[in-house]
């Protein structure tokens, strides 16, 4: 390999190593407390769009932005109509790298990558607040500066023969390139980096226009493709929003590859003529493609969103753990009104209450188990997703509200909340543990510890409903001190000789977790 190889092979690995830093740190950038103002700002009108215009900017990969949306909408933070347009918008904030790629920025790269330097040695890159802003920052440096790289020694390269002959083959013909696109793509798992790629050899006249065009397409159509692919082990609204987003790149590329044929064969003014009257430049003109191609996306989402939606939703229903893990009763809007609010919380609190004997089932006798009940993996995890949308709602109401009347109100309901996440975890752990233990190796105290508990954490469910206090003054005489009974229990325990030693571990833990459960439903 000559030495322009070699720079080119530099300047490659450069490009995926800064592509690769700068989407790692973007994200974790745009995690946190971005995703909860993200969160709180969604329900306005336009935040979508300029939502997803920024996150896909920053993040360059619509893998991460469509995964972020999930999120938001299994819990329920945002609807899917409305997250469409933002992903939607977000290809268009991917057009931002390579319109700068096409641009002559080796100057502005080289002030960069000196920023950088100073930050590092300022220790910036060491500070939780701006490491991850530092790093992405380096990523994007070394991204161009690879870039540069890859444009001043495609032109060496571009003379060898079989480096030619390989460039004339993938631009041949329309099926070539379109395919070509498609499988760099999905191997790449990124559109906009198959065209930024694709500038130098443009820029050098290796390919032409019309080629690059075809492969944009095809990568645009891939990279959906791809995003699919990463789905594929997803269920409900991820696996639905990766199959809109696949469907919209289609009709995308439906709309756009009519136009480019018919300019070809009749010479009518079309993409192609609009692209050459914007600039004179062909990677610009490349670009220019790129993100007419994401305009063109937006405007398909926005004609097609209810059917598209409603058509992928046959393929991809609702799956039962998203519904059980999205609170029903809490709405973004009622944030401002703190009475309104706090009612709300009160209603999830009071359905959290009613899951509690359904942590347990799994360990009863399958013909006394409820037909309601849910695996304890899923009861747990659905538990707790509830649980963090409550605590999100009780910070967003008192930030909205810092000077509100209801203010006790809210840190009593906080307080609550502290009881109740500890006591789901702690009988997670309880019946986990129990678990390990086969059903033959459990002693007696063992069915009679599941099924006391269970009769308690009924009590507790039925405070939910029981307006007397009745069910309250019962479960208070429930909950009293059992220090001395579970003593008197692990002494037999320990001195059991028919259960083996990991089960007797297990046993002992559960014994301990079954007091810190008693406690935690006396003091809620």
């Amino acid at each position: 390999m000559n030495e322009a190889g070699l720079a080119a092979w530099a300047g490659l690995g450069l490009f995926f190593a800064g592509m690769r830093m700068l989407s790692t740190h973007m994200r974790q950038f745009t995690g946190g407390a971005v995703r909860s103002l993200l969160t709180r700002m969604l329900n306005r009108p336009m935040a979508p769009h300029c939502s997803g215009l920024i996150f896909g900017a920053l993040t360059q990969s619509m893998s991460a932005v469509t995964f972020i949306t999930s999120g938001l909408v299994a819990s329920g933070s945002l609807a899917i109509e409305r997250a469409l347009p933002m992903l939607a918008w977000a290809n268009v904030g991917t057009a931002a790298l390579v319109l700068l790629a096409a641009l002559n920025i080796h100057a502005a790269v080289l002030v960069l990558l000196g920023l950088v330097g100073l930050a590092f040695f300022l220790g910036l890159d060491q500070s939780n607040r701006y490491r991850h802003a530092t790093l992405g920052l380096l990523g994007l440096g070394l991204l161009m500066f690879g870039l540069t790289m890859l444009k001043s020694s495609v032109a060496s390269i571009g003379s060898d023969p079989w480096t030619r002959e390989f460039i004339e083959f993938a631009g041949s013909g329309v099926a070539i390139a379109l395919v070509s696109g498609f499988v760099i793509a999905v191997a790449l798992q990124s559109s906009s980096i198959v065209t930024v790629l694709a500038l130098p050899l443009v820029h050098e006249g290796l390919i032409d226009l019309d080629q690059t065009v075809l492969m944009i397409y095809g990568a645009n159509v891939g990279s959906g493709f791809a995003v699919m692919l990463a789905a594929s082990g997803m269920a409900g609204s991820g696996r639905l929003i990766s199959l809109v987003q696949a469907m919209l790149r289609v009709l995308a590329a439906a709309v756009l590859l009519p136009l480019f044929f018919i300019e070809r064969e009749t010479g009518a003014p079309l993409v192609l003529s609009f692209l050459r009257l914007l600039s004179t430049s062909a990677a610009t003109q490349c670009a220019l493609a790129y993100t007419l191609f994401q305009i063109v996306l937006v405007l398909s989402s926005q004609i097609t969103a209810k059917g598209l939606i409603a058509l992928c939703a046959r393929w991809a229903p609702p799956c039962l753990e998203e519904a059980l893990m999205k609170p029903h009763y809490l709405f973004q809007e009622a944030v401002n009104d703190p009475a309104t609010a706090l009612a709300m919380v009160e209603l999830e609190h009071k359905r959290l209450l009613t899951f509690l004997p359904d942590f347990l089932e799994d360990l009863r006798p399958e013909e006394e188990r409820s037909r309601t009940a849910h695996p304890l993996n899923l009861r747990s995890a659905a538990s707790a997703a509830i649980a963090d949308e409550i605590d999100l709602f009780l910070g967003a109401t008192l930030r909205a509200n810092p000077d509100m009347a209801e203010l006790a109100n809210v840190f009593s309901a906080r307080t609550r909340l502290q009881t109740l996440q500890p006591l789901q975890i702690a009988l997670t752990q309880f019946a986990s543990g129990l678990l390990v233990v086969p059903l033959e190796e459990r002693p007696a105290f063992a069915a009679l510890m599941v099924e006391g508990l269970h009769s308690i954490l009924m009590v507790a469910a039925d405070c939910a409903t029981d307006e007397s206090g009745d069910s309250q003054e019962l479960l208070f005489i429930l909950t009293e001190e059992r220090s001395a009974l579970m003593d008197q229990i692990r002494e037999e325990l320990l001195g059991s000789s028919t259960t083996q030693m990991a089960g007797r571990e297990a046993l002992l833990s559960a014994t301990l977790t079954f007091e810190r459960i008693i406690w935690l439903l006396r003091r809620l």
